[in-house]
Protein backbone atom coordinates (compact mmCIF):
# COMPACT_ATOMS: atom_id res chain seq x y z
CA UNK A 1 0.00 0.00 0.00
CA UNK A 2 1.84 3.04 -1.27
CA UNK A 3 -0.20 6.03 -0.31
CA UNK A 4 -3.34 6.87 1.64
CA UNK A 5 -5.32 9.79 0.28
CA UNK A 6 -7.73 11.64 2.54
CA UNK A 7 -9.77 14.79 2.37
CA UNK A 8 -10.57 16.54 5.61
CA UNK A 9 -14.05 17.96 6.01
CA UNK A 10 -14.92 21.53 5.16
CA UNK A 11 -14.83 24.08 7.94
CA UNK A 12 -18.60 24.01 8.46
CA UNK A 13 -18.83 20.21 8.79
CA UNK A 14 -17.97 19.86 12.51
CA UNK A 15 -20.91 22.06 13.53
CA UNK A 16 -23.23 20.19 11.19
CA UNK A 17 -21.98 16.89 12.51
CA UNK A 18 -22.70 17.92 16.09
CA UNK A 19 -26.20 19.09 15.20
CA UNK A 20 -27.00 15.92 13.27
CA UNK A 21 -25.66 13.71 16.01
CA UNK A 22 -27.71 15.64 18.55
CA UNK A 23 -30.87 15.20 16.48
CA UNK A 24 -30.30 11.47 16.13
CA UNK A 25 -29.65 11.09 19.86
CA UNK A 26 -32.72 13.15 20.75
CA UNK A 27 -34.88 11.07 18.36
CA UNK A 28 -33.55 7.88 19.93
CA UNK A 29 -34.28 9.14 23.45
CA UNK A 30 -37.80 10.10 22.41
CA UNK A 31 -38.45 6.64 20.92
CA UNK A 32 -37.04 4.95 24.03
CA UNK A 33 -39.29 7.05 26.24
CA UNK A 34 -42.41 6.45 24.14
CA UNK A 35 -41.79 2.71 24.12
CA UNK A 36 -41.34 2.53 27.86
CA UNK A 37 -44.20 4.83 28.86
CA UNK A 38 -46.86 3.70 26.38
CA UNK A 39 -46.11 0.00 25.94
CA UNK A 40 -43.65 -1.68 28.27
CA UNK A 41 -43.95 -0.21 31.76
CA UNK A 42 -47.75 -0.51 31.92
CA UNK A 43 -47.50 -4.20 31.00
CA UNK A 44 -44.69 -4.91 33.50
CA UNK A 45 -42.22 -5.76 30.74
CA UNK A 46 -38.68 -5.18 32.02
CA UNK A 47 -36.70 -5.72 28.84
CA UNK A 48 -33.24 -5.48 30.32
CA UNK A 49 -31.20 -2.42 31.09
CA UNK A 50 -31.51 0.20 33.78
CA UNK A 51 -34.94 1.09 32.40
CA UNK A 52 -36.09 -2.46 33.09
CA UNK A 53 -34.88 -2.28 36.69
CA UNK A 54 -36.52 1.13 37.07
CA UNK A 55 -39.79 -0.28 35.68
CA UNK A 56 -39.85 -2.88 38.44
CA UNK A 57 -38.78 -0.49 41.19
CA UNK A 58 -41.38 2.11 40.20
CA UNK A 59 -44.05 -0.28 41.45
CA UNK A 60 -42.28 -0.66 44.78
CA UNK A 61 -41.05 2.83 45.62
CA UNK A 62 -42.97 6.10 45.05
CA UNK A 63 -40.71 7.51 42.34
CA UNK A 64 -41.14 7.94 38.61
CA UNK A 65 -39.20 5.72 36.24
CA UNK A 66 -37.06 8.55 34.90
CA UNK A 67 -36.00 9.58 38.39
CA UNK A 68 -35.08 6.00 39.28
CA UNK A 69 -33.10 5.65 36.04
CA UNK A 70 -31.15 8.79 36.88
CA UNK A 71 -30.42 7.64 40.45
CA UNK A 72 -29.21 4.21 39.30
CA UNK A 73 -27.10 5.82 36.62
CA UNK A 74 -25.23 8.06 39.06
CA UNK A 75 -22.75 5.44 40.37
CA UNK A 76 -22.25 4.04 36.85
CA UNK A 77 -21.52 7.48 35.43
CA UNK A 78 -19.17 8.28 38.32
CA UNK A 79 -17.32 5.03 37.66
CA UNK A 80 -17.06 5.94 33.97
CA UNK A 81 -15.74 9.37 34.92
CA UNK A 82 -13.05 7.88 37.19
CA UNK A 83 -12.05 5.07 34.83
CA UNK A 84 -12.39 6.77 31.46
CA UNK A 85 -12.03 10.46 32.21
CA UNK A 86 -14.21 13.52 31.74
CA UNK A 87 -13.84 13.62 27.96
CA UNK A 88 -15.35 10.15 27.64
CA UNK A 89 -18.07 10.55 30.28
CA UNK A 90 -19.29 14.11 29.60
CA UNK A 91 -21.48 13.27 26.60
CA UNK A 92 -22.94 10.21 28.31
CA UNK A 93 -23.79 12.21 31.44
CA UNK A 94 -25.68 14.80 29.39
CA UNK A 95 -27.49 12.15 27.33
CA UNK A 96 -28.43 10.17 30.44
CA UNK A 97 -29.82 13.30 32.10
CA UNK A 98 -31.90 14.15 29.02
CA UNK A 99 -33.18 10.57 28.85
CA UNK A 100 -34.26 10.56 32.50
CA UNK A 101 -35.97 13.92 32.05
CA UNK A 102 -37.76 12.78 28.90
CA UNK A 103 -39.03 9.66 30.65
CA UNK A 104 -40.63 11.73 33.41
CA UNK A 105 -41.99 14.37 31.04
CA UNK A 106 -43.83 11.70 29.05
CA UNK A 107 -44.95 9.69 32.07
CA UNK A 108 -48.47 11.14 31.69
CA UNK A 109 -49.00 9.15 28.48
CA UNK A 110 -51.39 6.20 28.85
CA UNK A 111 -50.55 2.58 28.12
CA UNK A 112 -52.00 2.08 24.63
CA UNK A 113 -52.56 -1.69 24.84
CA UNK A 114 -53.24 -4.20 27.57
CA UNK A 115 -52.05 -7.13 25.45
CA UNK A 116 -48.52 -7.90 26.70
CA UNK A 117 -47.47 -9.68 23.50
CA UNK A 118 -48.47 -6.70 21.36
CA UNK A 119 -46.69 -4.40 23.79
CA UNK A 120 -43.58 -6.58 23.74
CA UNK A 121 -43.39 -6.65 19.94
CA UNK A 122 -44.10 -3.00 19.23
CA UNK A 123 -42.12 -1.88 22.26
CA UNK A 124 -39.18 -3.79 20.81
CA UNK A 125 -39.70 -2.10 17.44
CA UNK A 126 -39.59 1.38 18.99
CA UNK A 127 -36.61 0.39 21.11
CA UNK A 128 -34.85 -0.89 17.99
CA UNK A 129 -35.40 2.36 16.09
CA UNK A 130 -34.26 4.30 19.14
CA UNK A 131 -31.14 2.18 19.56
CA UNK A 132 -30.22 2.65 15.90
CA UNK A 133 -30.73 6.41 16.13
CA UNK A 134 -28.57 6.74 19.24
CA UNK A 135 -25.90 4.51 17.70
CA UNK A 136 -25.82 6.67 14.56
CA UNK A 137 -25.45 9.73 16.77
CA UNK A 138 -22.74 7.86 18.67
CA UNK A 139 -24.43 8.57 21.97
CA UNK A 140 -25.12 6.54 25.08
CA UNK A 141 -27.77 6.82 27.75
CA UNK A 142 -25.46 5.11 30.23
CA UNK A 143 -27.19 2.19 31.90
CA UNK A 144 -26.20 -1.43 31.47
CA UNK A 145 -24.48 -0.81 28.15
CA UNK A 146 -21.97 1.48 29.85
CA UNK A 147 -21.85 -0.79 32.89
CA UNK A 148 -20.97 -3.77 30.68
CA UNK A 149 -18.11 -1.84 29.06
CA UNK A 150 -16.76 -0.85 32.46
CA UNK A 151 -17.00 -4.41 33.77
CA UNK A 152 -15.11 -5.72 30.75
CA UNK A 153 -12.23 -3.45 31.76
CA UNK A 154 -12.10 -5.38 35.04
CA UNK A 155 -12.71 -8.75 33.40
CA UNK A 156 -10.81 -8.52 30.08
CA UNK A 157 -11.45 -12.16 29.20
CA UNK A 158 -15.16 -11.40 28.92
CA UNK A 159 -16.61 -9.89 25.74
CA UNK A 160 -18.93 -6.88 25.88
CA UNK A 161 -21.76 -8.77 24.18
CA UNK A 162 -21.67 -11.62 26.66
CA UNK A 163 -21.34 -9.25 29.60
CA UNK A 164 -24.39 -7.32 28.37
CA UNK A 165 -26.29 -10.61 28.13
CA UNK A 166 -25.50 -11.41 31.77
CA UNK A 167 -26.42 -7.93 32.98
CA UNK A 168 -29.71 -7.84 31.05
CA UNK A 169 -30.41 -11.40 32.15
CA UNK A 170 -30.15 -10.25 35.74
CA UNK A 171 -32.71 -7.53 35.02
CA UNK A 172 -35.17 -10.04 33.57
CA UNK A 173 -34.63 -12.39 36.54
CA UNK A 174 -35.18 -9.49 38.93
CA UNK A 175 -38.51 -8.75 37.22
CA UNK A 176 -39.62 -12.38 37.53
CA UNK A 177 -38.85 -12.40 41.25
CA UNK A 178 -40.50 -9.01 41.86
CA UNK A 179 -43.67 -9.76 39.88
CA UNK A 180 -43.85 -13.47 40.87
CA UNK A 181 -44.65 -14.18 37.23
CA UNK A 182 -42.54 -16.16 34.76
CA UNK A 183 -44.44 -14.76 31.76
CA UNK A 184 -42.89 -11.32 32.20
CA UNK A 185 -39.54 -12.89 31.38
CA UNK A 186 -40.90 -14.38 28.16
CA UNK A 187 -42.35 -11.05 27.04
CA UNK A 188 -39.10 -9.30 27.95
CA UNK A 189 -37.15 -11.78 25.81
CA UNK A 190 -39.52 -11.08 22.91
CA UNK A 191 -38.86 -7.35 23.28
CA UNK A 192 -35.09 -7.85 23.41
CA UNK A 193 -35.11 -10.09 20.31
CA UNK A 194 -37.31 -7.69 18.30
CA UNK A 195 -35.22 -4.71 19.39
CA UNK A 196 -31.97 -6.40 18.36
CA UNK A 197 -33.39 -7.49 15.01
CA UNK A 198 -34.76 -4.04 14.13
CA UNK A 199 -31.60 -2.21 15.22
CA UNK A 200 -29.33 -4.62 13.34
CA UNK A 201 -31.35 -4.33 10.14
CA UNK A 202 -31.39 -0.55 10.30
CA UNK A 203 -27.66 -0.32 10.98
CA UNK A 204 -26.91 -2.82 8.22
CA UNK A 205 -28.77 -0.70 5.67
CA UNK A 206 -27.06 2.46 6.88
CA UNK A 207 -23.59 0.92 6.72
CA UNK A 208 -24.19 -0.75 3.35
CA UNK A 209 -21.98 0.54 0.57
CA UNK A 210 -20.31 -0.34 -2.71
CA UNK A 211 -16.57 -0.68 -3.07
CA UNK A 212 -15.05 0.83 -6.20
CA UNK A 213 -11.65 -0.16 -7.54
CA UNK A 214 -10.27 2.12 -10.27
CA UNK A 215 -7.38 1.09 -12.50
CA UNK A 216 -5.79 4.00 -14.32
CA UNK A 217 -2.56 5.09 -15.97
CA UNK A 218 -3.03 8.68 -14.84
CA UNK A 219 -1.70 10.25 -11.66
CA UNK A 220 -3.72 9.16 -8.63
CA UNK A 221 -4.14 12.70 -7.36
CA UNK A 222 -5.59 13.89 -10.67
CA UNK A 223 -8.28 11.22 -10.48
CA UNK A 224 -8.87 10.78 -6.74
CA UNK A 225 -8.82 14.39 -5.55
CA UNK A 226 -11.91 15.53 -7.53
CA UNK A 227 -13.80 12.37 -6.54
CA UNK A 228 -12.97 12.77 -2.86
CA UNK A 229 -13.99 16.41 -2.84
CA UNK A 230 -17.19 15.73 -4.76
CA UNK A 231 -18.39 12.83 -2.59
CA UNK A 232 -16.62 13.62 0.72
CA UNK A 233 -14.94 10.22 0.87
CA UNK A 234 -11.48 8.81 1.45
CA UNK A 235 -9.42 6.82 -1.02
CA UNK A 236 -6.42 4.52 -0.91
CA UNK A 237 -3.83 4.36 -3.68
CA UNK A 238 -2.17 1.06 -4.63
CA UNK A 239 0.41 0.22 -7.27
CA UNK A 240 -0.11 -2.50 -9.84
CA UNK A 241 1.13 -3.93 -13.10
CA UNK A 242 -0.97 -4.68 -16.17
CA UNK A 243 0.10 -8.22 -17.02
CA UNK A 244 -1.16 -8.10 -20.61
CA UNK A 245 0.66 -4.86 -21.48
CA UNK A 246 3.36 -5.24 -18.80
CA UNK A 247 2.91 -1.58 -17.84
CA UNK A 248 2.69 0.10 -14.46
CA UNK A 249 -0.87 0.91 -13.31
CA UNK A 250 -2.31 2.98 -10.48
CA UNK A 251 -5.15 1.44 -8.47
CA UNK A 252 -7.52 3.58 -6.38
CA UNK A 253 -9.73 1.88 -3.79
CA UNK A 254 -12.71 3.65 -2.21
CA UNK A 255 -16.26 3.10 -0.97
CA UNK A 256 -19.43 5.11 -1.64
CA UNK A 257 -23.14 4.95 -0.92
CA UNK A 258 -25.08 2.86 -3.47
CA UNK A 259 -27.33 5.79 -4.35
CA UNK A 260 -24.30 7.82 -5.41
CA UNK A 261 -22.95 5.23 -7.85
CA UNK A 262 -24.52 6.72 -10.99
CA UNK A 263 -23.20 10.20 -10.22
CA UNK A 264 -19.83 8.70 -9.29
CA UNK A 265 -19.47 6.93 -12.64
CA UNK A 266 -20.48 10.08 -14.46
CA UNK A 267 -17.83 12.08 -12.59
CA UNK A 268 -15.23 9.40 -13.26
CA UNK A 269 -15.88 9.49 -17.00
CA UNK A 270 -15.26 13.23 -16.95
CA UNK A 271 -11.95 12.86 -15.10
CA UNK A 272 -10.62 9.72 -16.79
CA UNK A 273 -12.69 8.16 -19.61
CA UNK A 274 -10.15 5.36 -19.96
CA UNK A 275 -10.26 4.22 -16.34
CA UNK A 276 -11.19 0.60 -15.63
CA UNK A 277 -13.82 0.43 -12.86
CA UNK A 278 -14.76 -2.57 -10.73
CA UNK A 279 -17.80 -2.22 -8.42
CA UNK A 280 -18.34 -4.69 -5.58
CA UNK A 281 -21.14 -4.75 -2.98
CA UNK A 282 -20.18 -4.30 0.68
CA UNK A 283 -22.71 -5.29 3.34
CA UNK A 284 -21.02 -3.24 6.05
CA UNK A 285 -18.27 -0.68 6.58
CA UNK A 286 -16.41 -0.25 9.85
CA UNK A 287 -14.38 2.92 10.35
CA UNK A 288 -13.73 5.65 7.82
CA UNK A 289 -16.71 7.58 6.52
CA UNK A 290 -19.06 7.75 3.58
CA UNK A 291 -20.71 11.07 4.27
CA UNK A 292 -19.68 14.04 6.43
CA UNK A 293 -22.41 13.38 8.99
CA UNK A 294 -21.02 9.93 9.70
CA UNK A 295 -17.39 11.01 9.86
CA UNK A 296 -15.47 9.42 12.68
CA UNK A 297 -12.74 11.78 13.84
Amino acid sequence: MKEHLTVRSLTDIPVRILLQRGLFIFAGILLYSLSLNTLLAGNHIAAGGISGIATVLSGIIPLRIGTIVFLINIPILLAALLMKGWRFAAGTIITAAVYSTMLDLLSFLPTITDDPLTAAVFGGVLYGFGMAAITIGRGSTGGTDLLSRLLVMKFPNMRVGRMSLYVDGFTVLFAVIAYHNLEVALYAIVTIIVCSFVADRLMMNIDRAVVCMLVTQNDVHEIADPLMKRFSISATALSGTGLYTNTEKNVILLAINPGELYEFKKCLREEDPGAFLIVLPASELVGGHLRPQFHRP
